[in-house]
């Protein structure tokens, strides 16, 4: 998913929870369902030496989304695996604003899981660092 559409489906689930939620409250939820994504730097970085934001974006778009049927495993976003959520789980514990974080977290996890599965490419990267270490070692990884 793009950006405006998270941003859109984040102000849409805000609107929803409003009712319930202070506006401090609806802003660490909507932190948590947008900032999630800083990790696609972190791979671009990884990828091309650069922390340019529009080269970022660029990559996404025109390197990866015009090739979604050739890639057979893109990589990890680390902030979208089930051990960094786990870890934010368990940090709210103590920290009940980090619950709205990690809500916002899974919203975001749960939007990208349909839109992947809606493009047909539930696989193409990973959900752990398990799972990672494993298929980084398949043919085709990394692309581009």
């Amino acid at each position: 998913m793009t950006l405006t559409q998270h941003l859109a489906a984040t102000g849409v689930a805000a609107a929803i929870i409003a009712p319930r939620c202070s506006a401090l409250e609806l802003l660490i939820f909507a932190c948590g369902s947008v900032l999630i994504d800083a990790d696609h730097l972190i791979f671009y970085y990884t990828r091309r030496k650069s922390w340019d934001v529009a080269g970022m974006f660029r990559y996404f778009r025109e390197d990866v989304d015009k090739h979604l049927d050739a890639i057979p495993y893109l990589g990890v976003c680390i902030f979208h695996t089930a051990e960094f959520i786990l870890a934010v789980a368990l940090l709210s514990q103590p920290f009940p604003l980090i619950r709205l974080i990690l809500l916002g977290m899974i919203f975001h996890l749960l939007l990208d899981t349909f839109d992947l599965i809606r493009l047909k490419i539930p696989f193409i990267r990973a959900y752990s660092l398990a799972e990672h270490l494993i298929r980084r070692r398949r043919p085709g990884y990394p692309f581009c």
